[in-house]
């Protein structure tokens, strides 16, 4: 009954917040997509009233959104992922049209408008840059919750492994592993963002949640999200800086996934690379082949969305109904070549994006610090937050772009969501870079996201302001 008043307290609050900021309505719907309670705590649900609570946030959201309309509209800033969604979507519904079974098409295409309905909201009210921190927080705590849950289950109960024989949330263990792997670079985002509040709780609950994903991915036995986990590890140390401290947190991690890997994971995982003797590799790229031959067979609109499964034994997959498990492939076969090729181009332009946001950051910190004027520690403080956030999303966009190799799970909520984020943040984080350039004061009407006077550039023949010494 807990669990119950919890979610309905929550969507009260939300409910209530969205309706003086329709982003709250957007945030709640997405953490109840991400954190799917009616799997989490179906045992718990149980002779309380059926609400499907993603449905209900999903409406707060519209009706706050349309009650604000008008305002949002005229703040609304042009991304180029946006774009390449609105393109995907019309080939999509042309897939539709012309599909060989248009019932079947009819159904995947009325889910995925819910996807793109919700993307659309997302691009509206998502425009500060605490907005875009409040849905990192969102999704570390969410699949943070949701791994300790799993590990409770495993060192609790009993060494239970539900997340590899049953999966979470309505996807089997490849799907929930490569879930759960997207929630580590955020889990990182938390350890390293500077600050001067809460710094040792805020890094040990970082640390726990970001081991906890880990283990959890693991206990799946899915070789692709523990791939896409280790090359997600990979880009971040790369990445960070100073060197001797990525380093040292490398070292780290490598013991502690020795630690926490047994011998039946490291023997799964090991078999990666004995792809040629796996039998269920061998019929995944049957599979692959299959639509290989089916988006080329009809390359401009594909078979119809999801139609390619009743199609793929006669190109040569195992059985009739064989799903491709490869996103890019499923989309060729199903939609055409111009549909896989806006997905793709989403992803990679993505992550270009936040690529070039990040490193606007940094230049920017450098600007600041090596600057005539003292320098606010705060501001210097959040960008180089907003920097280490492009970063995690970025990673978080590159681990499910491999994940996609091997999974057709093109519905998931989170996926989709890390996708407008990656055209909302690099939006968001060159404004706030803007402002701080153009000398906006440090309140703004919405939010304090904007520079200290003293970073203003000064007028010739007014005093000099406070200069650091030599």
């Amino acid at each position: 009954m807990k669990q119950f008043l919890f979610l309905l307290t929550l969507t009260a609050f939300g409910s209530s917040a969205a309706i003086a900021a329709p982003f709250w309505g957007v945030l709640l719907y997405y953490g109840f997509a991400t954190l799917r309670p009616q799997y989490l705590w179906q045992w718990a649900l149980v002779g309380t009233p059926n609400i499907r609570w993603s449905l209900t946030a999903a409406f707060v959201a519209l009706v706050a959104t349309a009650m604000h309309l008008p305002s949002l509209c005229r703040e609304f800033k042009f991304n180029k992922v946006a774009v390449l969604v609105s393109i995907y979507a019309a080939l999509l519904l042309m897939s539709m049209l012309t599909a060989y079974n248009t019932r079947v098409a009819g159904y995947w295409a009325e889910e995925y408008g819910k996807v793109f309905l919700m993307m659309l909201l997302a691009t509206l009210v998502i425009q500060r840059l605490w907005q875009v921190q409040a849905v990192g927080i969102m999704i570390f705590g969410c699949l943070g919750y949701i791994a300790y849950e799993i590990n409770y289950l495993y060192f609790i109960n009993g060494g239970r492994l539900d997340i590899y024989h049953k999966g979470y949330g309505g996807l089997d263990n490849n799907g929930a592993g490569m879930i759960l792997a997207l929630g580590i670079p955020f889990a990182y985002w938390a350890f390293v963002a500077k600050g001067k509040s809460w710094v040792i709780p805020r890094r040990v609950v970082a640390v726990v949640a970001g081991v906890a994903m880990l283990h959890a991915v693991m206990m799946t036995f899915s070789r692709g999200a523990m791939l896409s986990a280790a090359v997600g590890l990979v880009w971040i140390a790369l990445h960070h800086r100073p060197r001797l401290q990525a380093g040292a947190m490398a070292v780290a991690v490598l013991i502690g996934i020795s630690v926490m890997a047994g011998p039946e994971i490291r023997e799964r995982f090991q078999s990666t690379g004995n792809f040629q003797q796996d039998d269920s590799a061998q019929l995944r790229f049957d599979s692959w082949a299959a639509a290989w031959d089916m988006a080329w067979t009809s390359p401009m609109l594909g078979k119809g969305i999801r139609n390619s499964n009743y199609y793929s034994q006669n190109y040569g997959a195992d059985r009739a109904g064989r799903t491709i498990h490869n996103q890019y492939l499923q989309v060729a076969a199903d939609s055409g070549i111009p549909a896989a090729s806006c997905y793709v181009g989403m992803l990679v332009l993505g992550g270009i994006g936040l690529g070039r946001a990040r490193r606007a950051c940094l230049a920017k910190a450098e600007e600041i610090e090596e600057g005539d004027y003292e320098p606010d520690p705060a501001v210097v403080t959040r960008i180089h937050s907003a920097g280490t956030l492009c970063l995690a999303i970025q990673t978080s966009l590159a681990m499910f772009a491999l994940s996609g190799m091997f999974l057709s799970v093109e519905l998931v909520e989170l996926p989709w969501l890390l996708i407008a984020m990656s055209g909302i943040a690099p939006v968001a984080v060159h404004a706030y870079l803007d402002r701080i350039k153009d000398g906006v004061s440090e309140t703004d009407e919405d939010e304090e996201d904007t520079a200290p006077p003293h970073l203003l550039t000064p007028q010739p023949g007014a005093p000099m302001p406070h200069t650091r010494a030599a």
